[in-house]
């Protein structure tokens, strides 16, 4: 390494293609000068926000802030928003009908605690958001996915648009996305949908190619035409399928939104964003259970749609029962709606009836601060000087010649020279933009978290496996940390540790593991009792059954494990950018507030080539693996 030019080790400044400024005056000029007609981009972007707007609104204005109307003489005439008693009402009747009495209890619990906590506006401004985005997104996936299943040649070019999409860091299309629809929520809106859209997309198209093809051809001798096959047919034989994929787009689009907090989405984000920039931790304590609590509530509500069967023997009585009790919600609705004006805690709960525990949780930091600051001080100083810092000068000096040919190389020997060359141009593409450096200091934060969570990680999963009581035990904790949004993560990080690379370790750790305790759980469990009955026969004891049977059958469950961990670790990643890490997280986040929309696109995709190579690697080691074990077998 001493031999090589100076050139090869570091990158030439002088070297660099400014595609990043290049890139930032591109797109303003498309946005703001680029005309067809006299009329400019930004001005048919807006006029499509506007009309988007007036559905967001309307349901902004139902769930939490109202309509003001101005009369001729310029007063202002104000229209409450619905009843909170006829939401909770509603929302209650709604998962009893899909559940039954105890997501019931839960939905009514929820919706108490944003009422009890003075929360109610922001938690549904936040679920405005969510189902007008979750709205959007599944129509347009919806479409997209069909599109992809009627023409190979377009599902080849989607599904690496969709690799990029859901891998590119949320903040770096946040600038175009507001140069072009404004600093409104529905720019917000769109951002969710660009994110949280591509999993409908897939499920879509694979749920199609999954249909019994005796079902299509059914369609087909009943004389439909190829729409009426489509929508009447094959969409409604996939539905299951689709529902799981509108789960997923529920929780993408959850996350999303609360990330959108940065750009003035407001809501329970908002909530969370404001305690956190002034370090009153009580606040966002108490909106990031809420936040906690209606990412759950949506997630079972979702799930139970995806797993109730549909029923094709309805009795008359039985429909007329479900009609009176919707007829009766809209009675109670409109009475209470009457009853408004006369008695106003009906439209808005009055601030004397809510609770506050800010104080609690501030005290409770403050002592543990105290009393532990000895023990918190030693434990992140000892990490930094002997672990996170030697890796990571570790990294920045490594040559980045020497760095792309041993990553090229692992490609080749895994997969072929095409995953290889696809290593080393998205590498490429890193060094000649100038994000080298930065592009180390992320990875060695995704490199070190990653490590930790598989120590952790890997025993658990292993004990899961092998153990029914503590896979009762593992499993709902682990399907609910799934269910938090990774915003939540920062709260108790920065209660404890307060800001820096440390902090974002630690929360990039704790949002990773899930993922990794499932996998490996799911690799022990998954293997063949065959296996497991000749290991015995063998006289094998439980340990060597272990080691010598179960652990290397389950060793490509276990790397999906550890690539889905990998892929969790850099979503969280932009995340820490909130609490002062350096890498290209933090230049897509300095983008937002210098408005450079080609600095964050340009450093966004660094992470996102990152993660690709990353899952590209894996899996080919992982598709090895299991050939092998197949031959084996």
């Amino acid at each position: 390494m001493a031999d090589l030019p100076t050139w090869l080790v570091d990158y030439p400044e002088s070297m660099v293609w400014e595609l990043a400024p290049w890139g930032t005056d591109a797109i303003k000029y498309v946005v703001h000068d680029l005309a067809l007609a006299g009329i400019t981009l930004s001005e048919v972007s807006r006029m499509f926000a506007g009309l988007l707007e007036v559905p967001v609104d309307l349901m902004r204005g139902s769930l939490a802030e109202g309509f003001e109307f101005y009369r001729t003489d310029g007063t202002a005439k104000t229209l409450p928003p619905l009843p909170w008693p006829a939401v909770c009402a509603v929302f209650t009747y709604f998962a009893w009908r899909l559940a039954g009495p105890g997501l019931a209890f839960f939905t009514g619990f929820t919706l108490g605690y944003f009422l009890i906590f003075g929360l109610w506006t922001s938690a549904m401004l936040t679920l405005s958001s969510v189902i007008f985005a979750v709205l959007f997104s599944l129509m347009l996936g919806v479409l997209l996915g069909i599109l992809g299943y009627r023409s190979r040649t377009a599902n080849r070019i989607l599904t690496p648009v969709y690799d990029v999409m859901q891998t590119i860091p949320t903040f770096s299309y946040l600038v175009p996305v507001l140069l072009l629809f404004g600093f409104n929520p529905v720019a917000a809106i769109i951002a969710t949908v660009i994110y949280a859209m591509p999993p409908m997309a897939r499920v879509t198209t694979i749920a199609l190619q999954r249909v019994p093809e005796n079902i299509g051809d059914f369609g087909s001798m009943a004389g439909c035409t190829p729409r009426q096959k489509m929508w009447n047919v094959l969409l409604p034989a996939a539905r299951q399928h689709l529902l799981i994929g509108l789960n997923q787009v529920i929780l993408l689009t959850f996350a999303m939104v609360i990330i959108a907090s940065v750009i003035g989405a407001g809501g329970l984000g908002g909530e969370v964003y404001k305690g956190l920039k002034a370090l009153r931790i009580g606040e966002a304590v108490e909106a990031g259970i809420a936040i906690t609590l209606m990412a759950v509530l949506l997630d079972r509500l979702s799930k139970a749609a995806a797993l109730k069967r549909p029923s094709h023997v309805q009795t008359v009585a039985l429909v007329r029962l479900r009609l009176r009790a919707w007829l009766l919600c809209l009675l109670i609705t409109a009475i209470l709606i009457a009853l408004a004006p006369f008695a106003p805690f009906l439209s808005e709960y009055p601030g004397a009836w809510t609770v506050s525990t800010g104080s609690f949780w501030d005290d409770m930091v403050l002592w543990i601060s105290d009393t532990y600051y000895s023990e918190i001080k030693t434990i992140r100083d000892t990490t930094i000087l002997y672990v996170m810092r030697p890796t990571k000068d570790f990294l920045l000096a490594a040559p980045w010649s020497a760095a792309i040919a041993l990553i090229a190389l692992l490609g080749w020997l895994l997969n072929c020279w095409r995953l290889a060359l696809v290593c080393a141009v998205l590498l490429g593409f890193i060094v000649v933009t100038g994000y080298w450096d930065a592009a180390m200091t992320s990875f060695y934060l995704v490199f070190l978290a990653t490590i930790v969570t598989l120590i952790i990680a890997l025993p658990v999963g292993i004990l899961a496996g092998l153990s029914n009581w503590a896979d009762q035990c593992v499993t709902p904790v682990i399907d609910t940390l799934q269910t938090m949004p990774n915003f939540v993560y920062l709260i108790p990080v920065v209660m404890l540790f307060s800001v820096g690379e440390f902090s974002g370790l630690i929360a990039i750790v704790a949002y990773s593991l899930p993922p990794g305790i499932r996998y490996t759980k799911e690799g022990i469990r998954g293997v063949a009792r065959s296996s497991i009955e000749a290991a015995e026969m063998s006289g094998c004891s439980r340990w060597q059954k272990l080691c010598h049977v179960q652990l290397p059958l389950a060793v490509p469950d276990i790397l999906l494990g550890v690539n889905q961990t990998v892929m969790f670790a850099f979503g969280m990643l932009v995340i820490t950018a909130l609490v002062g890490t350096r890498g290209l997280e933090h230049d897509t986040l300095i983008a937002i507030s210098k408005v450079q929309p080609g600095e964050g696109i340009v450093a966004g995709l660094g992470i996102s080539f990152l993660s690709i190579i990353i899952d590209r690697l894996i899996r080919s080691g992982s598709g090895h693996l299991r050939i092998k074990n197949a031959r084996a077998a």
